[in-house]
């Protein structure tokens, strides 16, 4: 993994990466000053269990409204909420997820994307949100 995707909110902000991929990619994150947070794609083999996974594992305040445009909207301010401004996402068992819920996991991949751009233009470049989806 190039440490360029780390070191700028440029994209890209998703990555594909192997279970040691992302290994070597949350420590260089942390070691960075990141804020590292992981999602479980076995959790989220439905619509209201992925809100609900993403809401209790990302801290997402009370009136998160568990739809795609909250969603967004609260990715893409997770370094306000979590007062860093490098956040780097880790979603482990993406094959499973991919398997069972193809169009889920295709929502979820568009949604860190718009919550990756959001941050880049709300912080004018000063926010790194970066995920890693990983096999």
């Amino acid at each position: 993994m190039d440490t360029e995707f780390l070191n700028t909110p440029k994209p890209p902000d998703i990555a594909d990466l192997s279970p040691d991929q992302a290994t070597v990619l949350a420590a260089a994150a942390r070691a960075a000053g990141f804020a590292v947070f992981g999602l479980d794609g076995a959790k989220m083999s439905t619509k209201p269990e992925l809100m609900d996974h993403a809401a209790a594992a990302l801290s997402f305040p009370g009136d998160f409204g568990r739809n795609w445009d909250a969603m967004i909207d609260y990715l893409g301010d997770m370094a306000t909420v979590h007062k860093n401004t490098k956040i780097l996402i880790l979603v482990d068992n993406v094959a499973g997820m991919r398997a069972a819920a193809p169009k889920l996991y295709d929502e979820l991949r568009g949604v860190c994307g718009l919550a990756c751009n959001n941050a880049r233009e709300w912080s004018r470049n000063t926010v790194i949100l970066k995920f890693a989806f990983v096999a």
